[in-house]
């Protein structure tokens, strides 16, 4: 009786910790912010994405930044390094800034036409390739397009 007393016991201090959550097993293969796009993306429920927030994070630290060009330049510099997920963070504010612009009451309706921004979008596909390679050729070619 003793040994059946304190198996029980055993087994309602243990309940709490039995009854956590465990981990997502996927959240901890995630090296980078656009892995973590990619599995959210597959997922159905409210995403998670904390690495996206700490790229993002260290994008506000930089400050304001003059204009798109500088965006890419920043994104080609991350690209070098190797963080594909802040360079792709850094993209999307290019795109942001470039969609973000003062129109006509009558143009309002007319989607945009850069070639820029054509490129933009480009580049962020080939990051979601992880093509290093093309995703800086067509961030080269946003910057040089007038």
């Amino acid at each position: 009786m003793r040994a059946s007393s304190l198996w029980a016991a055993g087994l309602i201090l243990a309940g709490p910790a039995l009854a956590q959550s465990w981990p997502d097993p996927g959240a901890s293969r995630a090296t980078d912010s656009i892995t973590e796009q990619q599995r959210e993306m597959r997922r159905m429920g409210e995403p998670s994405v904390p690495l996206q927030n700490r790229d993002s994070r260290q994008i506000d630290a930089l400050g304001e930044l003059a204009g798109s060009r500088e965006w890419l330049k920043e994104a080609q510099t991350a690209i070098r390094r190797g963080q594909l997920g802040l360079a792709n963070e850094l993209l999307e504010r290019t795109a942001t800034r470039m969609l973000t612009r003062s129109t006509e009451p009558a143009l309002a309706g007319q989607p945009m036409r850069d070639p820029r921004l054509g490129y933009v979008n480009d580049a962020r596909q080939a990051l979601f390739r992880r093509d290093r390679r093309e995703a800086d050729r067509l961030i080269e070619m946003a910057i040089q397009a007038p």
